[in-house]
């Protein structure tokens, strides 16, 4: 696992780690989908060139907020991370429009697979769950170093490969072993709308958490309600409470507690009280950045 350094620069060597890996295991990976004529196959090559798409821009975000794209925004390029996590989802869910409608095409017109290429399939699945496997397990540890959208879909993503890798092989394997069977011609067009809905349901909480980020969705209840208790115990150290806003952006939390303070106290009480609020509070709420604002009315 790369040593807790820049954050950064850690999700970018991952993004090149990725780019490499869907390179080395797509073009095996199409091969055998073309010579099996295998719909199942087809749904694995439709998820692999998204997932291709979608690293491939985090790379190009990545790099460019280390060539200095990063100083031109004041709360991070957390914003810019939740758009492309978005695209890539999307991007997905309609790909796999074509292959759920040829799929289904398929329920009414079955074809029966190649035993040889199924065979050459199942092996190259083999080699996948092993190798995005050791992708899942290695990018969560960095997704719990340097949490962000970005560093979640890391993860994510060969998380649902591997997984999908195996069922596969399962899937292939069981193909070989029943096509003897009449019903067998039906596995390869089912698998293939399982997989589908699964892919979907993977990338759904992805989308639906980035989706909201970018439009300042207000925090979750328990962290307001984290705010409101130390706000609470804070109560005799200033006159009035006038609101608070919030705004996520990529991995961060950014707080803004604006209060009134008795004009009779010194500026050095009033700082003292405002550092222990914010650090109590960044304290209970992880990754959070506490702004406490000086006002005499609620914000406009």
């Amino acid at each position: 696992m790369p040593p807790p350094t820049d954050a950064n620069s850690v999700k970018e060597r991952t993004a090149v780690i990725s780019l490499l890996t869907d390179g080395l295991q797509l073009i095996p990976s199409v091969i055998v989908a073309v010579l099996a004529n295998s719909m199942t196959l087809y749904t694995d090559i439709m998820g692999d060139l998204n997932v291709l798409f979608t690293n491939f821009m985090l790379w190009l975000i990545l790099r460019r907020m280390r060539r200095g794209m990063g100083v031109h925004y004041d709360y991070g390029t957390g914003k810019v991370e939740n758009l492309v996590t978005v695209i890539g989802a999307c991007v997905l869910i309609l790909s796999l429009g074509y292959v759920v409608y040829t799929a289904v095409a398929r329920l009414f017109s079955p074809v029966r697979l190649q035993t040889e290429a199924t065979l050459l399939g199942a092996l190259v699945m083999s080699f996948a769950a092993v190798l995005y496997g050791f992708l899942w397990f290695r990018n969560y540890r960095i997704s719990q170093i340097h949490p962000s959208p970005i560093a979640d879909l890391q993860w994510r993503v060969p998380m649902s490969n591997a997984l999908i890798s195996v069922a596969l092989l399962l899937v292939l394997g069981a193909m070989v072993i029943f096509r003897r069977s009449a019903w067998s011609i039906y596995i390869d067009p089912v698998v293939s709308l399982i997989m589908s809905a699964f892919i979907l349901c993977t990338f759904f909480g992805v989308i639906k958490t980035s989706f909201f980020d970018l439009l300042d969705r207000t925090l979750e209840e328990r962290h307001q309600m984290t705010i409101t208790r130390e706000l609470a115990q804070f109560f005799e150290e200033y006159r009035h409470f006038h609101g608070v806003r919030s705004r996520r952006t990529g991995g961060r939390i950014f707080i803004e507690i604006f209060l009134e303070f008795d004009p009779q106290r010194s500026v050095g009480e009033i700082q003292a009280v405002a550092a222990r609020l914010r650090q109590s509070i960044q304290e209970k709420i992880p990754h959070s950045a506490v702004s406490i604002a000086l006002a005499d009315g609620p914000p406009h």
